[in-house]
């Protein structure tokens, strides 16, 4: 007869059969972290007797929240009582049932970080502060409130930061206007929740009788307030399960703490449990892997292995030029897509996203679809939040940013000059922006107070068919009547895809209608803490850097850029901390791969622009003793005239012909590609007419480099490349 704990190995079994008290459990890459949780949930409820509404499970994005939910369905009947979300909209669901104890509304709204700029760059134009400051003031105020710190406490651990009293003065006043406007910020929800439980025993109580059973996911990547938050929630029960892997701690740089992991050990007097079989990645791949990490201090010990067999090789790749890495790695994607694999089986990943141009260039010219990760997400997008901003003023009328954004949207003459009048007779009078556009104005002309008590018209007229309409049905009717589609009337190809990113809004309220059935506030916040991770990419080559890539998997796997400066960055160069974290996201991008894996770096790149030369990475030596000398080499010496030094699959490449064990060098043969003399005249199906600069072979591929007329300089492939002779 099946069980609940059906398919755990030993030492999964023994974390998931241990339900009393406060576990911990270090789980490295693709050791099955979620199997674990969905079983052990399901043992306490089925096999102990719990119920289902005892258990919180938490996790980091709404797409992992949406796994765990699936899983737990296909094992329990009652799955859907069990409390499985993010840390925000978790913390954003108590604040709706108790914001009244904070001073709160319950439909206050959510700003994105687009939301908060905004304000707070008004706030540094009313305070006739540098205009300079508020990116920096945006990310200390975050920072700040990542570490449960008020304005004055922020000066005093902030002391060495630029402009610290200044950016005080910024959050003072951005708390405040947060407040007028009934509107909290991403990371208010987790420190006014804290504020919350701190305030009110009786509601923290509540909650700890309620969650007798707490599961939290991704642990290394909680910061101060979070780890705040569970222990408060566990203060009751004490049954506290967290999931975790150190050696994936890569959000330092918002607010995440390494050590909480081991910090917990001692709060909590938590039995420790490892989980170091791997079911993603092969033994060649895991040992490059387990090697890399070693170097680090920070982090409970742990060896990665697995039962799936060596696998193949990992390659890696010296171009001399940016052109020539995205060549190889477009050639070598297009010779596995020949083989049999889809274009989903692939990741190209990066430190920084400023390494996408030239791979978009190659990728677009081989027409292989792909897409780039972590771009605008669709609900970023103008037409979309246009929308929502509509739909945020009938949720809570004293979100002044909202109203604000879509006064002059379509436009109707109400310019910033008007704005700011209205501001002011707010100011003067006490009203609210809302009260102030469905009354009258002393200090505008009367053709203007016409144009604002026109917009306080339309948004009665959208007041009353709320109350008769679901958030689908409003959303179309705002888009009748506030006239959204008719602004983008021009016969463009960008206003039609703004169109259908509208139809798509409201097919999305649809769907959120007939799932959820929820209320405006429910679909808004829905909308609000969708993250980057809950998009599909589809069938097609995945571009991202290495932090949106996480906790996601590859058949194939590329990491291109690695080279000092680039990964790691310089600035970690000084900073042994700052090195592990970097040295944690090398380990993060090299345990995405699954079967292959591609590591390139450059002997010079075009970047910012200029041409500069390149040291490759100090972590290939870590992966593989034998490319020490790359990283102690700091001049490289490209091989042949061509444009690589290319390691055949299954291959390690070395510099300067000295060959060890497995490692082999091929350098560029003479061109064998006689029919394609330089200066041939010649034209491509897709780029049409060119002047071939000359040919090459590598290995027992053949290549020519092509000026075309129209659009430059491109290596192809002859193999593959449809040119005819003029």
């Amino acid at each position: 007869m099946p069980t609940t704990t059906d398919g755990l190995n030993k030492e999964q079994l023994a974390a998931a059969l241990d339900t009393e008290g406060a576990v911990l459990v270090t789980a490295g890459a693709g050791s099955g972290k979620t199997r674990l949780l969905t079983h052990r949930i399901a043992h306490i409820i089925l096999d102990l007797g719990v119920p289902a509404y005892n258990v919180l499970a938490i996790t980091f994005t709404n797409k992992a929240a949406e796994e765990m939910k699936n899983r737990l369905y296909s094992l329990l009947p009652d799955a859907a009582d069990i409390w499985v979300s993010t840390f925000h909209s978790m913390c954003a669901r108590i604040l709706r049932r108790h914001a009244a104890v904070i001073g709160y509304g319950q439909n206050f709204s959510i700003y994105s970080q687009d939301e908060s700029e905004r304000l707070i760059k008004q706030i540094v134009k009313d305070l006739n502060a540098d205009e300079t400051i508020v990116k920096r003031a945006a990310q200390t105020i975050s920072s700040a409130k990542n570490d449960g710190f008020t304005p004055d406490q922020m000066v005093e651990n902030y002391y060495d930061h630029e402009d610290i009293d200044v950016i005080a003065d910024i959050y003072t006043e951005y708390d405040n206007r947060l407040k007028a406007n009934n509107a909290m910020d991403f990371d208010d929800l987790l420190l006014k929740t804290y504020e919350l439980f701190s305030r009110s025993e009786e509601v923290l109580s509540s909650y700890c009788r309620k969650f007798r059973y707490i599961h939290v996911d991704e642990f290394q990547d909680t910061n101060e307030i979070q780890y705040g938050l569970v222990r408060l929630l566990a203060s009751g029960s004490g049954n506290i399960f967290v999931v975790g892997d150190e050696d994936q701690s890569i959000y330092g740089w918002r607010g995440a703490n390494v050590t909480n992991m081991q910090n917990f050990i001692e709060d909590f007097g938590a039995k420790l449990y490892k989980l170091e079989r791997n079911y993603r990645s092969t033994a060649n791949i895991l040992t490059l892997a387990n090697k890399l990490i070693k170097n680090n201090t920070s982090r409970i010990d742990k060896n990665l292995w697995t039962e799936s067999g060596a696998g193949a090789a990992p390659v890696f790749y010296k171009a001399r030029s940016e052109t020539g890495e995205a060549d190889f790695v477009v050639n070598t994607i297009r010779k596995l897509i020949s083989d049999g694999y889809r274009p989903h089986d692939f990741a190209v990943l990066m430190r920084v996203n400023a390494l996408t141009r030239t791979l978009e260039q190659r990728f677009m010219q081989y027409s292989l679809p792909y897409k780039v990760y972590g771009g605008f997400k669709f609900f970023d997008r103008k037409e979309v939040k246009d929308i929502t901003a509509y739909l945020r003023v009938l949720s809570n009328h004293r979100d002044e940013e909202a109203l604000t954004r879509i006064i002059n949207f379509p436009k109707r003459g109400i310019g910033e000059t008007t704005v700011d009048k209205i501001r002011e007779y707010c100011a003067e009078s006490g009203k609210s922006f809302y009260e102030a556009v469905h009354g009258n104005i002393p200090t505008l002309s009367q053709s203007v107070m016409a144009k604002v008590a026109a917009f306080g018209k339309l948004l009665s007229d959208l007041d009353e068919y709320r109350a008769v309409a679901d958030v689908a049905e409003l959303s179309e009717k705002v888009i009748e009547l506030a006239g959204i589609k008719e602004a983008y009337s021009e016969d463009t190809e960008e206003n039609t895809t703004r169109k259908l990113n509208i139809d798509d809004f409201v097919s999305s309220a649809h769907e959120f209608v007939k799932n959820r059935g929820g209320s405006l506030d429910d679909f808004l916040q829905e909308v609000t803490l969708y993250t980057e991770g809950d998009e599909e990419s589809g069938d097609c080559v995945y571009l991202s850097t290495v932090h949106s890539a996480k906790g996601m998997e590859f058949n194939c796997v590329f990491i291109v850029g690695a080279e000092e400066g680039l990964f790691p960055l310089t600035r970690a160069s000084d900073d042994p901390d700052e090195l592990e974290e970097e040295r944690r996201l090398m380990y993060v991008a090299v345990t995405r791969a699954k079967q292959k894996l591609y590591v390139t770096y450059c002997d010079s790149r075009f970047m910012y622009g200029k041409t500069r030369p390149c040291r490759p990475s100090r972590f290939l030596g870590e992966m593989d003793d034998r490319l020490k000398k790359l990283y102690e080499r700091p001049s490289l010496t490209a091989v042949g005239n061509g444009d690589y030094e290319h390691a055949d699959s299954g291959k390690r490449i070395s510099v300067g012909g000295h060959a060890a064990g497995n490692t082999a060098v091929v350098r560029n043969a003479s061109a064998a590609t006689g029919d394609y003399p330089a200066g041939t005249r010649v034209k491509h199906k897709k780029f049409g007419e060119g002047t071939v600069i000359g040919t090459t072979n590598v290995g027992k591929a053949s290549y020519i480099v092509i000026n075309f007329d129209k659009i430059g300089k491109i290596t192809l492939s002859l193999a593959f490349a449809p040119i005819e002779k003029l």
